[in-house]
């Protein structure tokens, strides 16, 4: 039977996904850290993309992540370090030698504010 992080991050997603992310920091004291494992993380993240749940309501137990504390600081460690900018490339690059990005079907996006104290 497999488990739910299984289901939610397969092996070949993770072998892309794996490399991409930054090696755990040093502890201070030394020692072996105590650390949840990254793809736990990572699958209960897909799975909060997945269902919208907030991060009150992260089944973390179920999920083997620690808490939804630890996801959320993997979320922005790994946003910081640049991790999912290059994960998109990634994905994008293998769709587009796949022939599988049909730019006939692309939707741009904008975003505008207002220029603060007169700025250009």
């Amino acid at each position: 039977m497999t488990s739910l992080v299984d289901r939610l991050l397969p092996d070949g997603l993770w072998q892309r996904i794996q490399p991409l992310l930054p090696p755990p920091p040093p502890r201070p004291r030394g020692g072996v850290p105590r650390r949840v494992a990254d793809r736990n993380c990572v699958a209960a993240l897909i799975f909060m993309g997945r269902t919208s749940t907030p991060w009150a309501l992260l089944p973390a137990k179920e999920l083997g992540c620690g808490s939804a504390t630890t996801c959320w600081r993997r979320l922005d460690e790994w946003a910081k370090a640049g991790v999912f900018d290059q994960l998109q490339a990634l994905l994008l690059d293998e769709l587009g030698a796949a022939g599988r990005v049909d730019l006939e079907r692309v939707s741009v996006d904008s975003f505008s504010l207002r220029a603060v104290k007169g700025g250009t």
